[in-house]
């Protein structure tokens, strides 16, 4: 009965247009993603309570100077070593991975990767490591919901979905921002923006976030003095929005450059790669030390306006060094919440010197401080609207909107255009030669499963078959109104006959009283299909077909065949409105 149930579920899923499933999908999702964020949250602060001073988080100025070199130098060592051992074959990990799963495996993600994740992440994050919690929870939302579709055997297309779902709920439960984690789902990961995708995505957000706030403590990440004030005070102030954003795209700029020289030793080993990351940190954090952990906390100092402007200078430049490095050399760690406090140093500084400029401003630091966090963001992600979105969450303030367009686009623009540099992601993909095939064709293709347009009036036979056999056949194709017939032999292949031509050759043969018949004798004239299973997606088959040269696929699935797909069905479906 159940097995029954699930094979129905699968069957709409097959289909890019099964809104109701695709939400129910969406809702387990989101719970699923934000049980696993708990788990890696209580890991996190595991580790945290036995290594820092008090066990309180974040807590890394309290160690001995010494320890601000040999925390993250050791750590990397241990981090490089391990996965180096243990996980050689299995280190990629946070949003590349993902994005490289989605769109190069059919949404299918290992196990090994997301165990790696899971531990080093965590020991990453604990140990001091400059990173953000939002890339490992990325790659844990949408792993563990990846698993759970591969495990159903549910048609790829809806794995793919459960990724994008995996991912919204995992930026909604890490910063507890449902609307920015649905739009950094579709625009980052998915890459396109559907109903029909939208709908479940932000079911997964929500989903994530009541989980979240019935579990845990709801406290706001960040800290915003006057808030209700935080707005533009006059046109006059707009410039400095503009030079705000000019100087976001160059910070944005200086960290891709610092990634992609840490990317170039991506064939190094690991052991190699994580030392060196560990040494930069540490390096970095002798003179700065609140550059170590994610540095949430240093945020909320430069909110509060209690860092002078040499130190907000110097954890600007060590923040950058260090994150850029550890991310280009393979720690398994995020970017966005570095990229945050990034943002923050440089709209304090900004701050600061319109303080000087006009003194009667001195309540607006603020307000540069999250103009400049999200238009970091924005450039280094290529999130314009996903940063957009996450500051009007943040702050619950419309009134950042109207500013905040202007200095994300300006540094979106000033990051691509003007110091011609990509996103961090697509950086990480150039340095590995990896393409994505993300162009509208390959994503239409990719919504839609085999099993939602294959033609299942399809019979089977061996090569051989008796006379009794072959009058079954002619029986059943009635009966089913049947328009083809398979055959699969070892010496011949698998090979598709229309039945209007296979018909009349049967009936000869058994008018002619032959006790056994040979189709291929009969009919030596058919068409090469090539197999393929029942979860492939239509760019799947399109893929197969024009590797082995044919013109259709037979499904098979839990029976032996469940029907046949040709490339013309594939292109009449494609140039259907969507």
């Amino acid at each position: 009965m159940l097995q029954n149930q699930l094979q129905h579920f699968r069957h709409h899923l097959a289909h890019d247009n099964s809104l109701l499933h695709f939400s129910t999908l969406g809702i387990i999702a989101g719970i699923n993603c934000g049980l696993i964020m708990l788990a890696f949250h209580a890991l996190l602060r595991f580790i945290e309570s036995q290594i820092l001073p008090g066990g309180v988080a974040d807590n890394f100025e309290a160690l001995p100077v010494w320890a601000y070199f040999a925390l993250p130098a050791c750590s990397g060592l241990i981090i490089g070593a391990t996965i180096q051992l243990f996980a050689k074959h299995a280190a990629r990990t946070g949003v590349p991975h993902v994005l490289h799963c989605l769109h190069s495996k059919h949404g299918h993600m290992p196990l090994k990767n997301m165990l790696v994740q899971f531990f080093m992440g965590a020991f990453a994050l604990a140990t001091g490591q400059s990173g953000g919690r939002e890339g490992p929870a990325v790659h844990l939302g949408a792993g563990i919901n990846s698993l759970l579709g591969q495990k159903l055997l549910l048609p790829n297309n809806s794995i793919r979905l459960l990724i994008g779902c995996g991912t919204a709920a995992a930026i909604a439960a890490a910063f507890n921002t449902p609307i920015a984690g649905v739009i950094f789902a579709m625009e980052v990961v998915m890459m396109e923006y559907t109903i029909v995708g939208f709908i479940p995505i932000t079911l997964a957000a929500i989903s994530a976030t009541t989980v979240m706030r019935a579990l845990t403590d709801t406290e706001k990440l960040f800290s915003i003095p006057h808030i209700e004030q935080i707005a533009l005070s006059s046109l006059a102030e707009l410039p400095y929005v503009v030079l705000l954003g000019l100087l976001a795209g160059c910070c944005s700029a200086a960290f891709i450059v610092i990634l992609k020289q840490g990317l170039k030793l991506s064939d190094r080993p690991m052991l190699v790669r994580g030392l060196l990351a560990g040494v930069i940190t540490g390096c970095c954090a002798l003179l700065v030390p609140e550059v170590l952990g994610i540095g949430y906390d240093s945020l909320n100092a430069v909110l509060a306006s209690e860092y002078t402007l040499a130190i907000i200078l110097a954890l600007l430049a060590a923040k950058i060094l260090a994150t850029a490095a550890s991310c280009g050399l393979g720690l398994p760690i995020g970017l966005i919440g570095p990229n945050l406090l990034i943002g923050a140093c440089l709209g304090g500084a900004v701050g600061i010197g319109v303080e000087s400029l006009y003194p009667e401003l001195s309540m607006q630091r603020g307000f540069y401080v999250l103009l400049g966090m999200g238009a970091v963001m924005g450039a280094v992600m290529n999130a314009p609207l996903a940063a957009l979105m996450a500051l009007l969450e943040l702050t619950g303030n419309t009134h950042i909107i109207f500013p905040g367009m202007l200095a994300i686009t300006v540094a979106t623009i000033s990051h691509s255009a003007v110091f011609k540099q990509r996103s961090a992601t697509q950086t990480v993909f150039r340095r590995l030669n990896t393409l994505l095939r993300t162009d509208p064709l390959s994503l239409a293709l990719q919504r839609t499963s085999v099993a939602g347009i294959m033609e299942r009036r399809i019979l089977t036979s061996p090569q051989l078959i008796s006379a009794i056999s072959a009058q079954s056949l002619l029986d059943d194709a009635e009966r089913q109104q049947c328009v083809g017939l398979i055959t699969n032999s070892r010496e011949e292949g698998i090979n598709y006959y229309q039945w209007q031509d296979i018909k009349p050759l049967l009936e000869a043969a058994i008018a002619n009283q032959e006790t056994e018949i040979d189709i291929y004798k009969i009919a030596p004239a058919f068409e090469p299909a090539a197999a393929l299973h029942s979860q492939a997606t239509l760019r799947e088959a399109l893929d197969l077909m024009n590797e082995q040269d044919v013109n259709c696929v037979h499904i098979t699935g839990p029976r032996l065949v469940e029907g046949l797909l040709t490339r013309k069905a594939i292109n009449r479906h494609a140039s259907m409105p969507q």
